[in-house]
């Protein structure tokens, strides 16, 4: 039976509609934990430096940048200096749904983008701090469409730094929308491309074109990185060993996935659990 270390989730009260805004200069004042959130959080960071870790990779941002958490994903904060920007925390329901499934394409492969420090988009806090507190239809409103103003700016960065110069179509967007859908929920028994081009309906040379198209990846490298972050996760919060965590990720082979591993992350399993050992056990 699986012994789940305590990784707290924090379920922030989002009134009104499911907003709320904090200076990024609380980090100095209180410290986090390993956490995870169950709902988005983007990161407005007009000045300074803030070093964060999310889902095991090390975000590092200085200067003006924009970036987001997911719901779910574990993160913790590192390192901040002379922050100045807001951190925007949104309920998933008050996003739309097109926004949303850019986060969800994009996520792990960039969560920051670098922006101008003058960019309109720190302006948005400021109007929507002065909005705050009313709860008129109108403010209500107001507040929607400068959130959904944040998310749009920060999903389109996202896609212009992403993909090509030949704009993906949107019949590879779709494809790749379902790609990552079907891996989230298949990994642990398919590992082959051909696999979820078959369910796909579709050539597996075409479903690489399409997903290394508008991610950059081919798709082998998706199927991999759900497999990693999922091992990662079962060896920061489990008691399980290495052989029962290859047994759970599908792998009759512990000594094939112990190399899988080690080629994926740099470090072998074991190594990895001993690096994060305290952080595991540590109450937040």
């Amino acid at each position: 039976m699986k012994k789940y270390s305590p990784i707290s989730v924090h379920h922030r009260q989002l009134e009104g509609f499911g907003i709320k805004l904090m200076p990024l200069s609380v980090l100095s004042e209180k410290e986090t934990g390993i956490h995870r959130d169950d709902h988005y959080m983007f990161i407005l960071q007009q000045s300074g430096i803030f070093t964060l870790e999310v889902d095991f990779n090390t975000i590092e941002l200085e200067g003006a940048f924009l970036g987001f958490v997911a719901p779910g994903q574990i993160h913790q904060y590192i390192h901040q200096k002379d922050l100045e920007g807001w951190f925007l925390f949104v309920d998933t329901n008050a996003i739309p749904a097109h926004y949303r499934e850019v986060l969800e394409t994009y996520q792990w492969i960039r969560q920051s983008v670098s922006v101008n420090e003058k960019d309109v988009v720190f302006d948005i806090p400021i109007i929507l701090e002065k909005v705050e507190g009313n709860d008129g239809l109108h403010s209500v409103s107001v507040k929607q469409s400068l959130v959904e103003s944040v998310i749009g700016m920060m999903a389109s960065q996202i896609m212009k730094f992403q993909v090509s110069e030949h704009t993906s179509t949107g019949q590879k967007y779709t494809i790749t929308r379902q790609f990552k859908k079907l891996v989230k929920e298949n990994f642990k028994k398919s590992k082959q491309v051909q696999q979820y081009a078959q369910a796909l309906v579709i050539t597996p040379l075409y479903l690489n074109e399409a997903i290394k198209e508008v991610t950059g990846y081919p798709a082998s490298f998706w199927i991999q990185q759900e497999i990693l972050l999922e091992a990662r996760r079962l060896l920061f919060y489990t008691k399980m060993s290495v052989k029962q965590i290859a047994n759970e990720l599908g792998y009759d082979d512990p000594i094939y996935f112990s190399r899988f591993f080690k080629k994926g992350t740099g470090m072998t399993a074991l190594q990895f659990k001993a690096k994060n050992k305290d952080l595991s056990h540590k109450d937040h």
